[in-house]
């Protein structure tokens, strides 16, 4: 990372749309195919990079702009909100000034709140372009959220290729600083922001054994991307939400048990739940202190001469670029598996990534993008106990849907035949993937000890 003072070619910013979240804008330096976030200090522009290149100087990748949305979360950690004293009308409120408090006194304090700003900076583009063309004019008050301009959206998102799901999550970031403003008496309502059809649509992706033994192998062969292989462990032995694995404590583990819902966290809708730790997970998480996903990388040689730590580790909130490029790595393991595709544009042409002089490329390569998400190894353990007849009450139970209720439900966790069947189904799958990998068995991964093959299997280091 670097931050400094600009220079006068540093300056040279896109002549057309800039990629802006609050004081904060995306910069990119084409002579070192780097992007930069950029912000003024007094009357100096600063800058940090981030390390990404490809794109172009109008149109960053996905990825830079999501550094920007993280970038601009952090910078809100400790906010400070005023607001009218006044409940006012929609008519008389900017959607901008709202979203910007949404972002500062809600959204920088949730774990993952980073994908809000990613489609905060989705919304801007769409009304950027529509200025451009004319259909809007001056800044974009509340009551100017109408059900056409939503449409409007969906129909550009859809026309981008992008699925039901994706456009529901890019109107939550419309839907929630609305909804926030009304709670907070700054509006006195809000427009209703309608769903998108198809959102609820069945997803029929799911990972066989074998294309998840893939996964761990790749997870487990690079160090940075071994929190990833814990995630996934940790999924797909207990069924548990992303954001409660993605919070795990160590405190959360006794008994034989993962508490999901840590201690003095009130049960929400979305319950946390109590599962037994299965006997194939149990040995991953013995020794474990501490937040348990956590992006872990050795220091250099350099710094463990000076005295420094063997290992530079910081806590994880979102798993999915790691996610993804574990499934990207698989595939180039092994492509039979189908878990990545060649990335393209709208116009259904395949995205190029720069030459690579430095390891000797001539011809620029197509980008590959991992098909699926961490939420698929959900949707994966939750159809494989389906099939091996485990008790619906039970996976709902460990999903967190449970529908128990009363003071009863507090003690079911400690019968003995609590989620066996559950446990049992858990173990079966690891016998299934057990056939492709051991990447599974933590006496043979122990990073001190051995690490896995290029096959799949485990040699001694």
């Amino acid at each position: 990372m670097r931050s400094g003072q600009s220079t006068g070619r540093n300056k040279q910013a896109s002549s057309t749309a800039r990629h802006q979240l609050g004081p904060y804008w995306l910069w990119y330096r084409a002579d070192r195919d780097d992007w930069a976030i950029c912000w003024l200090d007094g009357r100096t522009t600063r800058r940090r990079s981030i390390g990404i290149g490809g794109g172009t100087p109008d149109l960053p990748p996905e990825e830079a702009q999501h550094e920007l949305a993280k970038h601009y979360l952090q910078s809100q950690a400790a906010p400070t909100v005023t607001v009218s004293d006044t409940v006012r009308l929609p008519s008389e409120v900017l959607l901008a000034d709202v979203t910007r408090l949404w972002l500062k006194a809600h959204v920088s304090q949730l774990a993952a709140g980073d994908r809000y700003a990613d489609s905060v900076l989705i919304l801007q583009k769409f009304f950027d372009e529509r200025r451009a063309k004319g259909l809007l004019t001056g800044p974009l008050c509340i009551r100017a959220v109408t059900r056409d301009l939503v449409s409007d959206f969906v129909e550009w998102r859809s026309d981008q290729g992008m699925s039901p799901a994706t456009i529901s999550r890019d109107l939550a970031a419309l839907r929630g600083p609305l909804n926030w403003a009304v709670k907070e008496q700054i509006i006195a309502y809000a427009p209703r922001i309608p769903e998108v059809r198809g959102k609820n649509r069945r997803r029929e992706l799911e990972y066989c054994p074998e294309q998840v033994a893939a996964i761990l192998d790749a997870a487990w062969a690079t160090p940075e991307r071994r929190h990833v292989h814990l995630y996934a462990m940790i999924h797909l032995s207990t069924h548990g939400r992303s954001e409660a694995i993605l919070e795990l404590n160590s405190d959360q583990i006794r008994d034989g048990r993962i508490y999901f819902n840590a201690p003095g966290r009130e049960q929400t809708r979305k319950r946390r739940s109590i599962v037994p730790i299965a006997p194939t997970l149990a040995p991953w998480l013995a020794d474990r202190d501490g937040k348990l996903i956590r992006y872990r990388v050795p220091t250099s040689g350099k710094t463990r001469r000076e005295g420094g730590p063997e290992w530079f580790e910081r806590e994880t909130s979102d798993i999915g670029r790691a996610f993804e490029a574990c499934l990207v790595s698989a595939h180039l393991a092994k492509p039979h598996l189908n878990l990545a595709q060649n990335a393209i544009d709208g116009d259904g042409s395949l995205i190029l990534l720069p030459v690579r002089k430095k390891l000797g490329e001539t011809e620029p390569r197509p980008k590959l993008v991992g098909i699926g998400t961490p939420n698929t190894l959900r949707h994966t353990i939750h159809t494989w106990h389906q099939r091996h007849g485990v008790p619906q009450a039970q996976i709902d139970a460990a999903a967190g849907h449970t529908s128990e209720r009363g003071s009863g439900a507090n003690y079911t966790h400690l019968r003995p035949e609590y989620l066996r069947e559950f446990i049992d189904s858990t173990e079966a799958f690891w016998r299934a993937v057990g056939e492709h990998t051991d990447a599974h068995l933590r006496y043979q991964c122990d990073t001190r000890r051995r690490s896995p093959r290029e096959d799949g299997s485990a040699q001694l280091a």
